[in-house]
């Protein structure tokens, strides 16, 4: 677990910054220069991309998780599995552009009612999901050589930098609005070819046809059936994702759309933690699942949810007792304000899901991923079945329970299931006490009295609060000895000052 701590903490670096620069972006840039629609727009197609990739890129990246092992060897330049990788998601972008053109009259006729200004754009989708599917293929080969914080920083840092930098030249009047759209489809395109420069940096852009030796009709066989579930699951995953936000817009229109959007962004923080963790776990959970280590896999995901829920936790808690001030100071917030219980929905369906650790990533990567794809389609159909029904009658509001309610059941399908098949409950002793400090921080932040929102007023309070609760909270956290990985980190940092002290 320790490797784990250590790599995934580089890797939230660059997650971190990113989250710093989005922050700057949703609550402050996009809200002041975008309208609300402008903003919905932007946001939808950007996430329709990742919707759609979730299919064409055919299972690749998933396959490289499970099958890489195989082809690992550098002598022999990986067995030329990076052509394979790159070849198997161009044939899904000619079949996904083929079937969204033969669907363009259909998309355009569910959104011209309610969100007519996304029909001019929505061609757009085609080139981002392509460049989507391509940043994911080649972040999971640099995931499998051991790399992935320069990758992780390209998307969670120069995509979204650029997006802030283009916003701003739009809101200085040198972009039109349409302009500012090309140029940020053009920065993800970017964003492929500096992953590739990487690659070919780090001396491992190797240009050779697969082995026949290993890749043969057998194994050809089991990666295309693996990637044809996986597939499936991708596209359940995002349908959970977005489905929501492309339902608003066409029932409610791209105003409701907007506040949403920003709504779960500010949810979606509690998030980065796992995404971090998961990330680097991915192949130690796939080699123990290999060789059936079960204790490994039990004390990986007990120890990881553990310190999932430390981390959302926090978000959380800083979030929610700091909603008020974050929507007072944000442009236009009294119309994002809207959306204020659809963040406290999905934060906390969103911190019960990472407190269940690695449970997606253990049936992913086990000889049961079938099941992975039927916990998947099963929660996206329900998610959809549910929106259908509650976005018509509560707005919003009905699009974050449905939303909310999605997530719960499948997390506790996923838990279910590994402890029935493996025997590993996230859940330990330590679980009950990170909740209790938690709960005690909050119920501390009830004594705060009233006072009367100005814009100074309102940044004083949300700094204050914000870092007594982040230092109680660590002191709370180390003193009762609640994490391994973190205390074995604080006694690091302590080692390292010393050692620094006494050369001074």
């Amino acid at each position: 677990m320790g490797i784990v701590v250590r790599q995934s903490l580089k890797a939230s670096l660059g997650s971190y910054i990113g989250v710093g620069i989005g922050i700057i972006n949703q609550m402050y840039v996009s809200t002041k220069y975008l309208s609300v629609e402008q903003l919905a727009l932007s946001r939808l197609l950007f996430e329709n991309s990742l919707l759609f990739s979730a299919f064409a890129h055919l299972g690749t990246p998933f396959i490289a998780d499970k099958f890489f092992s195989l082809f690992r060897d550098e002598k022999e330049e990986h067995n030329g599995i990076l052509p394979f990788l790159l070849f198997l998601p161009f044939i899904g972008s000619l079949l996904f552009a083929m079937i969204y053109l033969l669907c363009s009259d259909a998309i355009k006729a569910y959104y011209a009612e309610q969100s007519p200004m996304i029909l001019q754009y929505h061609i757009l989708v085609i080139p981002l999901t392509i460049f989507w599917i391509y940043i994911s293929v080649l972040e999971s080969y640099c995931r499998n050589n051991s790399r992935i914080a320069i990758p992780g920083f390209i998307r969670e840092v120069y995509l979204r930098l650029a997006n802030v930098v283009l916003i701003l030249i739009f809101g200085f009047g040198w972009l039109s609005f349409d302009m500012l759209l090309y140029l940020m489809v053009g920065s993800y395109g970017l964003a492929v070819v500096f992953i590739g420069i990487y690659i070919f940096h780090l001396g491992k852009w190797y240009w050779r046809f697969p082995s026949r030796n290993i890749l043969n009709r057998t194994l050809l066989k089991q990666i295309l059936g693996y990637g044809s579930f996986t597939l499936l699951g991708g596209i359940g995953v995002n349908l959970m994702l977005f489905i929501d936000r492309s339902m608003l817009a066409g029932e409610r229109g791209l105003i409701s759309t907007g506040i949403f959007i920003i709504a779960t962004y500010i949810a979606g923080i509690i998030e980065i933690p796992r995404k971090a963790i998961a990330q680097i776990s991915i192949p130690l959970i796939s080699s123990a699942l290999q060789i059936d280590d079960h204790e490994q896999i039990r004390n990986m995901n007990q120890k990881s949810a553990l310190n999932q829920l430390i981390a959302g936790g926090l978000f959380f808690l800083l979030i929610w007792t700091g909603i008020d001030e974050i929507f007072y100071l944000i442009p236009k917030g009294d119309t994002y304000s809207q959306g204020k219980f659809v963040v406290l929905f999905i934060a906390i369906v969103k911190v019960f899901d990472i407190a269940t650790g690695l449970n997606t990533e253990i049936i992913l990567y086990s000889k049961y991923f079938k099941f992975a794809t039927l916990f998947i389609v099963s929660s996206a159909l329900i998610g959809f079945c549910l929106n259908l029904w509650l976005i018509p009658i509560y707005g919003i509001t009905g699009a974050a329970i449905a939303t909310a309610v999605t997530t719960l059941i499948y997390s506790i399908s996923r838990m279910s299931f590994v402890w029935i098949t493996f025997k590993v409950l996230p859940f330990t002793a330590k679980t009950l006490q990170v909740l209790g400090i938690l709960g005690l921080l909050y119920g501390l932040t009830l004594l705060i009295p009233q006072y009367e929102h100005s814009v100074m007023s309102s940044i004083i309070v949300l700094f204050v609060k914000s870092g007594v609760l982040v230092v109680i909270f660590a002191l709370l956290i180390v003193w009762l000895k609640v994490s391994e990985e973190i205390n074995g980190l604080v006694e690091t940092g302590k080692g390292m000052v010393f050692k620094n002290n006494r050369k001074a």
